[in-house]
Protein backbone atom coordinates (compact mmCIF):
# COMPACT_ATOMS: atom_id res chain seq x y z
CA UNK A 1 0.00 0.00 0.00
CA UNK A 2 2.93 2.58 1.22
CA UNK A 3 4.29 1.76 -2.49
CA UNK A 4 1.58 2.57 -4.17
CA UNK A 5 1.14 5.88 -2.30
CA UNK A 6 4.82 6.88 -3.54
CA UNK A 7 4.40 5.82 -6.90
CA UNK A 8 1.01 7.93 -7.25
CA UNK A 9 2.54 11.26 -5.27
CA UNK A 10 5.87 10.45 -8.05
CA UNK A 11 3.32 10.37 -10.80
CA UNK A 12 1.73 13.67 -9.58
CA UNK A 13 4.97 15.85 -9.56
CA UNK A 14 5.80 15.54 -13.45
CA UNK A 15 2.00 15.81 -14.20
CA UNK A 16 1.99 18.93 -12.19
CA UNK A 17 5.09 19.93 -13.83
CA UNK A 18 3.86 19.42 -17.29
CA UNK A 19 0.57 21.91 -16.72
CA UNK A 20 2.34 24.52 -15.63
CA UNK A 21 4.43 24.32 -18.46
CA UNK A 22 1.42 24.10 -20.92
CA UNK A 23 -0.01 27.11 -19.13
CA UNK A 24 2.76 28.96 -19.31
CA UNK A 25 3.25 28.81 -22.93
CA UNK A 26 0.02 29.58 -23.91
CA UNK A 27 0.05 32.87 -21.88
CA UNK A 28 3.23 33.48 -23.28
CA UNK A 29 2.16 33.28 -27.09
CA UNK A 30 -0.72 34.83 -26.67
CA UNK A 31 -1.08 38.40 -28.12
CA UNK A 32 0.15 41.12 -26.68
CA UNK A 33 1.08 39.39 -23.02
CA UNK A 34 -0.48 39.86 -19.56
CA UNK A 35 1.86 42.95 -18.76
CA UNK A 36 1.02 44.77 -21.83
CA UNK A 37 -2.82 43.56 -21.11
CA UNK A 38 -2.76 45.29 -17.81
CA UNK A 39 -1.26 48.69 -18.86
CA UNK A 40 -3.39 49.09 -22.00
CA UNK A 41 -6.35 49.09 -19.71
CA UNK A 42 -4.74 51.32 -17.36
CA UNK A 43 -4.30 53.80 -19.97
CA UNK A 44 -7.44 53.55 -21.68
CA UNK A 45 -9.17 53.64 -18.24
CA UNK A 46 -9.80 57.79 -18.57
CA UNK A 47 -10.06 57.99 -22.32
CA UNK A 48 -13.97 58.28 -23.66
CA UNK A 49 -15.63 57.24 -20.67
CA UNK A 50 -18.05 60.01 -20.33
CA UNK A 51 -19.05 59.01 -24.68
CA UNK A 52 -19.44 55.23 -23.83
CA UNK A 53 -21.89 56.33 -21.07
CA UNK A 54 -23.95 58.71 -23.08
CA UNK A 55 -24.06 56.68 -26.20
CA UNK A 56 -21.30 58.65 -27.86
CA UNK A 57 -23.24 62.07 -27.42
CA UNK A 58 -20.94 63.66 -25.20
CA UNK A 59 -23.47 66.65 -25.16
CA UNK A 60 -25.24 66.22 -21.95
CA UNK A 61 -27.41 69.49 -22.44
CA UNK A 62 -29.60 68.82 -25.44
CA UNK A 63 -27.82 70.46 -28.11
CA UNK A 64 -28.08 73.86 -26.53
CA UNK A 65 -31.90 74.09 -26.53
CA UNK A 66 -33.67 74.60 -23.37
CA UNK A 67 -35.00 71.97 -21.53
CA UNK A 68 -38.94 72.79 -21.45
CA UNK A 69 -39.39 73.72 -25.29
Amino acid sequence: MLGYILRRIGLMIPTLFGIMLITFTIVQFAPGGPVERVLSQMKGQGDGTLSRLTGGGGDLGGGGRPAGG
